[in-house]
């Protein structure tokens, strides 16, 4: 059996520079190393705090080490993270392991700019990339003959899960395919051969890696998975405020009942009292640091203006906002108080959900079941580092919820993640076209060159769907011919890339900032919000409450000493539809099986509990004629149900269903999430999308396997349905 000192030693000048004269490595450490040093595209998949990142980039540094090359003049590894709040902590993290290699380290986001001083590693984003990609090249007499990322030899993506199923995964695909064929275009004669590009991933929650290193690191990548979580304490409800373990006996009927729900009058209040008892439940070793989760950056301001004022009035808690309407320095300031603070409690959304450092996490409270045990998992990893346990307060927003957390909490106690299916966004293929084509300058690209780069990176028998969007984007403009045989961007990109390519380089859904606020005190711009709040005093924002008046488009902030708070403002956002893995928590917290569907009486009125979430409802809804959607109960129940054997009958034809999705495409477009760029697609070709993300076999083998039939009253499950989706809305 190799030792790890024996493996430490095969890495090099890595091996203490990482793991110091210790030299005890953990577990995904010691499976990981070996391959990659050996060369191996390889995806890492294990706990949050497992020591990921060690596995991946001081390996990869040994190879790069061992190629030689002149580490000061070209950026050889480049790392990329889903948000600046993980570069910059990444940064952080790496920044000493290369100083004692003698190597440098550098950040490339919106906040950071260091790519011109070439450091031999460079940490960006996706957008960042893409933006690299397109602006970066040096041109000499008509042709490329250099570019800044040309001397990359590998590629580390960190948090891998969230780029999966995404539309920012799907464009880092083509991004690592574009820097593939930089690579060889660049290339001088004496050093084609300079070997191909590493690609490595990290995770901590994956369901199935296997499937995803091939889809993001290309054919031949492996996945080296770690399995197994900390084990987890729940805190109880008032009655029994204590951390109690989640057992290997326990079931969703016992961990039901450890829930209390914050619907009072007043949840904050709820939210409050509950945080306080979990801080204070022992005396002896008090939790001083608690990250708390909520669903909504407006209730991330309200939730923690109110806690400063409550939980201050018992202890010197500092009480912080993180979220991403919040401008860089307010976030980081946020981070950084949070870390150095005794006593702190930090309100986010899920910009806190990844590895960002903000330091020991005591536990997590979660205000609202999240959509699945993948984001269950990710949030409640950032607690318990030190004592090796996971402790978590739930606390659900009404009945679904406490089925949710129930069955979640099982899921995570066991391991078990949702598998996610997979579709191609075509919607991609848009905004890469123009990178591609804006790469080249006034000089274009020919089609056959788009063609190609498809073919790279998603290749198809004819290339018809890329050809397709070819076509559509000529048609209406936004590819214009340039020199003979050449396309160049049509005046079209102004309208849809904010004035210009601000905003060429990302795929994400989300509209504009919005208007900025301003601290009238010092003069800075600390958020941007969709609207003003509609209150001038007592308003809040950050964490902290505020007066506010609107002045020349600007909304200025005054901070209030003292006074009521009154509520915050209005962000850009639309409420996220009920996903499947969310639905199917909510069937198991019930007591119902995984094909269970029944029929409930509720004031002899039938309720249909199908449990499919949104993007299958909206199916349903046009396939039967009874059953029909409920405010509230959205994803979860419709009033009416199929009639015997319905709705077996209903999705009997694959070709029939399949052109019935497609022509929802619309209404289902925000549950399966296609990307910025869907509408630039021809009708043709956004339908298949739509279709091939909603997946129709799938969903046709869901609705066979249904099981139908009416709730007794006297089942126990139908009373627990009726109170649980009482309070549903």
């Amino acid at each position: 059996m190799v030792s790890d000192a024996d493996i430490v030693k095969r890495l090099g000048s890595a091996g203490p520079a990482f793991f110091g004269s210790f030299q005890r490595l953990t577990e995904i450490q010691r499976r990981a190393i070996a391959p990659i040093l050996a060369g191996k595209n390889a995806l890492v998949v294990s706990a949050t705090a497992s020591g990921k990142t060690e596995a991946v980039v001081a390996p990869l540094l040994a190879r790069l080490r061992e190629a030689g090359g002149d580490p000061a003049r070209r950026i050889r590894l480049l790392v990329v993270a889903p948000t600046r709040s993980l570069v910059n902590d990444l940064a952080a993290r790496l920044e000493t392991p290369l100083e004692r290699m003698g190597l440098t380290c550098g950040r490339q986001t919106g906040d950071r700019r260091d790519k011109h001083k070439q450091p031999f590693v460079l940490i960006t984003t996706p957008e960042s990339f893409d933006s690299m990609l397109v602006r970066d090249t040096v041109v000499e007499q008509g042709k490329t003959v250099d570019h800044l990322l040309a001397e990359v030899r590998a590629v580390f993506i960190d948090e891998a899960h969230l780029f999966d199923g995404t539309a920012r995964g799907d464009q880092l695909v083509w991004l690592l395919g574009l820097l593939r064929r930089l690579r060889a275009l660049t290339a001088p004669p004496d050093r084609r051969a300079r070997g191909e590009l590493r690609m490595c991933a990290g995770s901590a929650t994956v369901g199935e890696p296997d499937a995803l290193a091939e889809r993001l690191l290309g054919a031949g990548a492996v996945a080296a998975p770690v399995p197994g979580t900390r084990e987890i304490d729940v805190f109880g409800p008032s009655d029994n405020a204590a951390w109690m373990p989640v057992e290997p006996a326990d079931t969703v009927s016992t961990m039901a009942r450890r829930l209390e729900v914050a619907r009072d009058a007043n949840a904050h209040e709820t939210v409050a009292r509950r945080l306080w008892q979990a801080m204070s439940a022992d005396e002896a070793k008090p939790m001083r640091k608690a990250l708390v989760f909520v669903h909504s950056r407006e209730l991330c301001d309200t939730l923690s203006a109110y806690l400063s004022g409550r939980l201050r009035r018992r202890r010197d808690v500092a009480v912080l906002a993180h979220h991403g309407s919040l401008e860089r320095d307010l976030r980081e300031e946020a981070e950084r108080t949070f870390s150095s603070s005794r006593d702190a409690v930090m309100v986010a959304t899920t910009t806190l959900e990844v590895g960002v450092d903000i330091g020991d996490v005591d536990f997590v409270a979660l205000i609202g079941a999240p959509p699945g045990t993948r984001a269950l998992l990710q949030r409640i990893g950032r607690a318990g580092r030190r004592i090796g346990r996971t402790r978590v307060l739930a606390l659900p927003r009404n009945g679904m919820d406490v089925a949710a957390f129930a069955s979640m909490l099982l899921s995570a106690r066991d391991g078990l993640l949702e598998q996610q299916g997979y579709a191609r966004r075509w919607s991609v293929f848009v905004q890469q076209a123009a990178s591609f084509v804006a790469q080249n300058g006034l000089r274009g690209r020919r089609r056959s060159d788009l063609l190609a780069l498809a073919d790279d990176v998603w290749p198809e028998s004819e290339n018809r769907t890329a050809d397709e969007i070819l076509d559509a984007l000529i048609e209406s403009g936004y590819l214009e011919p340039g020199k003979p045989g050449r396309l160049v961007l049509g005046e079209q990109w102004a309208d849809i890339f904010d004035d210009g390519a601000r905003g060429m380089h990302d795929n994400f859904d989300s509209a504009a900032a919005g208007i900025p606020v301003v601290d009238s005190g010092t003069g800075e711009i600390v958020a941007r919000v969709a609207a003003p709040s509609g209150i001038e005093k007592g308003v809040a924002l950050g964490g902290r409450v505020w007066d506010a008046r609107i002045m020349r488009g600007e909304i200025l902030l005054t901070a209030r000493q003292s006074g009521r708070l009154r509520g915050g403002f209005r962000y850009v956002a639309r409420g996220a539809p009920t996903g499947r893995a969310y639905a199917a928590h909510v069937r198991r917290g019930l007591g119902f099986g995984d094909n269970d569907a029944p029929i409930l009486s509720i004031d002899g009125e039938p309720l249909w509990l199908h449990f499919g979430g949104s993007a299958y409802e909206t199916v349903l809804d046009s396939l039967l004629p009874s059953p029909r959607p409920l405010s509230g109960l959205g994803g979860i129940a419709m009033s009416g149900g199929p009639g015997d054997g319905e709705l077996r009958r209903a999705v009997s034809s694959a070709s029939v269903l399949q052109k019935s999705v497609e022509s929802l495409d619309e209404s289902i477009e925000a549950s399966v999430a296609p990307g910025r760029y869907q509408a630039l697609l021809p009708e043709r070709c956004r339908k298949r999308v739509c279709a091939a993300l909603f997946d129709v076999p799938a969903f046709m083998k869901w609705a066979a396997s249904r099981r139908i039939w009416e709730l007794r009253p006297d089942d126990s499950r139908a009373g627990a349905a009726r109170r649980a989706l009482a309070a549903g809305d």
